[in-house]
Formats: structure tokens, sequence, C-alpha cells
């Protein structure tokens, strides 16, 4: 299974952003600037970085960032890599750490887009693994 993230990071100006950074060179940095929360960061700094992360890659990210699933469920995501300009369902992974802001929409992607009887993934299909995602990083 592989995993499209999108992880987000605000952070007060006084922290160094290698503190949240993700590890690895596959990561493409798609925003750069000012934090967009203001009223808890002023003059803070603000990075996305989205990628593809094979199994191996995505268990090293969780536990660098020390992000963990939720439950609660999202819309989704828009633009998530490998799922072009629309829309894909996704988890949203967060970190207890109290002096920033981390938060990371995954949509696994599992290695086989139709099941055995040739039919394409339906909503079920999520939810279970979804739901599995959860149990293992939650």
């Amino acid at each position: 299974m592989e995993f499209s993230v999108i992880y987000s990071v605000d952070l007060p100006r006084n922290l160094s952003v290698r503190r949240v950074a993700p590890p690895g060179r596959m990561w493409e940095l798609t925003e750069h600037g000012k934090t967009q929360m203001s009223e808890v960061f002023p003059k803070g700094k603000h990075r996305k970085w989205c990628a593809i992360l094979n199994r191996r890659q995505f268990n090293r990210f969780v536990e660098v960032t020390d992000l963990s699933a939720d439950s609660t469920e999202t819309m989704g995501s828009i633009g998530a890599p490998g799922f072009g300009i629309g829309w894909a369902p996704a988890i949203s992974f967060n970190s207890e750490d109290a002096d920033c802001y981390q938060n990371a929409y995954v949509t696994p992607v599992p290695s086989r887009f139709v099941r055995k009887s040739g039919k394409p993934l339906t909503e079920r299909d999520w939810e279970r693994i979804r739901k599995a995602v959860v149990k293992i990083y939650g």
C-alpha cells in the first residue's frame, strides 16, 4: 500500500522548521510563507509538503513527526498527490505538540484499485481501509 500525503505545519517564528520537516527527499514543498494561524503564532511560519510514500516511508514519517490518525471523518482532500486536481477521501493525522500545529491529510492507496471481482473499490471498501489505518496509526 502507498500513502498520498499532504502535510501542513504552522509554528512560531522562534522554532526551526527542521524540527517538524518531513524525513527524506521525496517531499515537494508546495507552500512556504507566513503562518495561516496568525492569532496563535503571530509572525510565525507556514509550510506544506506533499508526497506519495510507500509503507516504510510512511511509517518513518509518522514516527518522526509524531502524528497519529484521528477517527473523525474528513471531507477529503483536493489535489492529493497521485489524484490530480480532483477530490480524494482522506484521514486526518494530528500531533499533540503544543508548540506548533501539525496536520497531515492521508489517502491510503491500495496496491489494487479493483477488487478480485474486477469491480472498482466502493465506499464500503474505503470505510474498511479507513478503520484499519485508524486502528494501526491511531
